[in-house]
């Protein structure tokens, strides 16, 4: 690999099937560990497939009805390919699985005012990954390809990111933290 190739990240992946998230999460994991050397990489490194074992359909099914709201596609994709995953930012340790996915309000009581309209990406906001950070889907904010905005939002310093327009597009900003990080 050329330093070159070892230091860019590419563009959001938006894959669409789980076909294409095999591919990707391949890729993803070789990134990984061509740079970093961190134990909660371990299990890249010790795991000959790339991923945890998928989720099935009637799991995803149930985590919706579970949560009141369809998964956006790019998630409902990578969930039948790898139901969760380790570390995908900077700050974030783990990406979740079915049944790790939870609203921020459930988890960050407090950090909401409901009467403020500015907040309703936390009201409406699914937590997808988390460790110091958080990945945040705004299930309030739905494009016309079913994709919710996400976010990155650094908890201690109560930021968010700029909006992201997919689950893996926000993959992507996680990416680029991961190399500032420990690249």
């Amino acid at each position: 690999m050329t330093d070159d190739e070892h230091n860019s990240v590419p563009p959001a992946p938006c894959p669409g099937t789980p076909d294409d998230w095999r591919a990707y999460l391949a890729e993803y994991r070789d990134w990984i560990l061509s740079f970093a050397d961190d134990s909660n990489l371990a299990q890249l490194r010790n795991d000959g497939r790339a991923g945890y074992e998928p989720a099935d359909v009637q799991l995803i099914e149930e985590t919706e009805e579970r949560l009141g709201v369809p998964l956006p596609p790019s998630l409902r994709a990578f969930l039948l390919t790898s139901n969760g995953w380790g570390r995908v930012a900077g700050w974030i340790e783990s990406l979740h699985s079915c049944a790790g996915i939870e609203w921020f309000t459930d988890v960050h009581d407090g950090w909401v005012d409901e009467d403020d309209e500015s907040d309703d990406v936390f009201k409406y906001g699914l937590i997808v990954a988390e460790g110091e950070d958080l990945f945040l889907l705004d299930t309030s904010d739905v494009l016309d390809n079913g994709e919710y905005r996400a976010y990155l939002l650094a908890v201690k310093y109560g930021t968010l990111s700029e909006p992201c327009d997919s689950f893996s597009e926000l993959l992507t900003l996680g990416r680029k933290e991961l190399k500032e990080t420990f690249g």
